[in-house]
């Protein structure tokens, strides 16, 4: 990385190649391009891509593009060595709109990872008798062909006996994501997802436990200084940040959050065997991204309305097969999930393509109050969080300067401070 001052926001796009499925023709529509959109999502298999087109050389036609072209991007934020390449295949054009005065056409290209193409004309039909992990790297290197890493962060325990039948590749690793059990932490909320690293099936609480560590330099805030100067503007600071979802308890004790049971029922011999699982014994098994985290609720407001289950689930299940300890997770899993879904926040920060989905960021913020002098810090929002969603937006508009930004979905689950 340079050591030469670089303008918070600047990118190096170094291409984008349009090519033919063969390969034989190619040609880099950078200078036909205004901006364009590279999504990462930890719900989602695979990388996706969205491209604004402001197309004056008749491409769509001459070239033409008719759905089966591939778009290598590279780029990177300015200053930085290591750039951010994508190869991708188009899936849709979104209608087009002619535009006489300048004398060209716009419309946007979606394109999506190779897998993804894949995914849609192959099927999963195979026995398996092995560890999930085996399971995943199997349908990704035998059924899609994938020559990118597929990383295994938190290897499930146990064997998953299972008949994948006429599944989609996704769809059979989604199968084996639900059924996957933790060696190590509770909750066992497994996510199976592609960033600029390549596939990752790991767990979230592996995520924020070894991820925290690593947040190095990368701490947001929202800067005041640019309000005197934008020359002070900071290559860290929060140029937005929303609470998408924050608080609400009445949901999170209807679902079961706090107490919920689960009746594993034994289809060979009608056994029932009946797990309870109580937050107020389990919240500090979880695993957040911060070293400090705390419940969002207190200990009074647990005793009082968690002391029953609000929610009872059912898991068949078969004792000639091999146990999968899934009826023993499954309510850990639960209560887990409501706590993430409900500490969801969206961050805009100036552009950085180290920035991936599965990273651990702090973000700081002040309180905003009508105080004068020195503004206290928010407890509640203030700490760090786990990257769940990361939209890399470059701009780039004719005769300006390329801007590039990162959109965040980010989730934290806990408190860090006794509020």
């Amino acid at each position: 990385m340079t050591n030469t001052y670089i303008q918070s926001g600047a990118v190096d796009v170094k291409s984008i190649n349009l090519s033919d499925l063969s390969g034989k023709k190619n040609y880099n529509v950078t200078g036909q391009i205004l901006s364009f959109n590279i999504y990462e999502d930890m719900l989602f298999p695979a990388v996706r891509a969205d491209f604004l087109f402001s197309d004056a050389l008749g491409l769509i036609t001459e070239f033409p593009i008719i759905g089966e072209e591939i778009i290598n991007v590279e780029f990177v934020t300015a200053g930085y060595d290591e750039t951010l390449k994508y190869k991708l295949h188009v899936k849709s054009i979104q209608p087009q709109q002619s535009n006489p005065q300048a004398k060209s056409t716009v419309y946007i290209i979606t394109a999506t990872s190779e897998e993804f193409i894949t995914n849609g004309t192959t099927l999963v039909t195979k026995k398996y008798s092995s560890s999930a992990s085996d399971i995943v790297k199997n349908v990704m290197k035998d059924f899609l062909k994938t020559e990118k890493n597929v990383y295994i962060g938190d290897s499930p325990k146990g064997t998953q006996e299972v008949l994948v039948s006429r599944l989609k590749p996704f769809q059979a690793i989604d199968m084996i994501r639900r059924r996957s059990v933790s060696e190590k932490y509770l909750s066992s909320s497994y996510v199976f997802y592609e960033n600029q690293k390549g596939f990752y099936f790991t767990s979230v609480e592996y995520l924020m436990d070894n991820m925290k560590s690593k947040v190095n330099g990368r701490i947001y805030f929202h800067d005041t200084a640019p309000n005197t100067d934008t020359r002070n503007m900071n290559t860290r600071s929060l140029l937005d940040f929303k609470i998408v979802s924050q608080v609400n308890n009445t949901k999170k004790l209807a679902q079961g959050s706090l107490n919920n049971v689960v009746k594993k029922f034994d289809l060979m011999t009608g056994e029932t065997i009946v797990t309870e699982f109580k937050n107020i014994e389990k919240q500090s098994q979880f695993k957040f991204a911060s070293d400090k985290a705390l419940p969002t609720n207190s200990t009074l407001y647990e005793k009082k309305y968690g002391s029953e289950p609000a929610n009872i689930m059912i898991v068949p299940s078969s004792s000639h097969l091999p146990e999968t300890f899934t009826a023993e997770s499954i309510g850990a899993k639960f209560s887990f999930a409501t706590k993430i879904a409900q500490n969801i926040f969206h961050a805009t920060v100036y552009g950085d393509s180290a920035l991936s989905v599965g990273d651990v960021i702090e973000i700081r913020l002040t309180d905003q109050t009508g105080a004068t002098g020195q503004q206290k810090e928010n407890r509640l929002i203030s700490g760090t969080y786990l990257i769940s969603k990361v939209r890399h937006n470059v701009l780039l508009p004719a005769g300006k300067n390329k801007e590039y930004y990162c959109g965040l979905e980010l989730i934290k689950g806990s408190y860090e401070d006794n509020a």
